[in-house]
């Protein structure tokens, strides 16, 4: 079977730990600057971004180290495990459409299904969660983040739209 993982680039994991590392010393200059001139409000925005900054950096770390990827692209379908703690397979057959979606300077490859039902009866709640979010807002369900992969978005798009019109002209040609 021929597949194609898309994994995690290190370098920009790498950028992201050192953004969180420059967020958490500005958070840790604002507080001590709020105690030293008894300044509440510095305080308590010092406290309330360090701990959010810290949860984040702990976060990044985590899925930094998971050596699962992100996305697996293969003849039966694409395994989505952009989502912390979620793993979504979705078979060439379900996929309705591609799109490419942008919210602000992030692109998202949307997936669009057939049946919305068998899909979220396979996933995690979390999942489940994120897709009702996603339907709100008039998104595809499944939205694909690339932004840490170590692969190009425009590249990676290629490939999903050309496996889904190889699976469809086999579709066709079965029918």
């Amino acid at each position: 079977m021929n597949e194609t993982v898309i994994n995690k680039s290190p370098v920009k994991f790498l950028g992201l730990c050192v953004l969180e590392i420059i967020m958490l010393t500005l958070c840790a200059f604002d507080l001590a600057g709020g105690i030293k001139h008894s300044n509440l409000v510095c305080i308590i925005t010092g406290i309330i971004a360090l701990i959010f900054f810290g949860i984040c950096f702990v976060f990044i770390i985590k899925i930094a180290l998971d050596k699962k990827p992100l996305l697996i692209i293969s003849d039966d379908g694409i395994t989505d495990m952009t989502t912390a703690g979620s793993k979504v397979f979705i078979p060439w057959s379900e996929i309705k459409s591609i799109s490419v979606r942008k919210v602000f300077t992030q692109r998202f490859i949307g997936i669009d299904v057939y049946d919305l039902d068998k899909l979220m009866s396979g996933i995690s709640p979390a999942k489940q969660k994120i897709i009702t979010a996603n339907l709100r807002l008039k998104y595809p369900p499944i939205s694909i983040s690339l932004n840490m992969a170590n692969k190009k978005f425009s590249d990676v798009l290629s490939l999903i739209q050309n496996k889904l019109n190889e699976a469809n002209l086999k579709n066709q040609q079965k029918n």
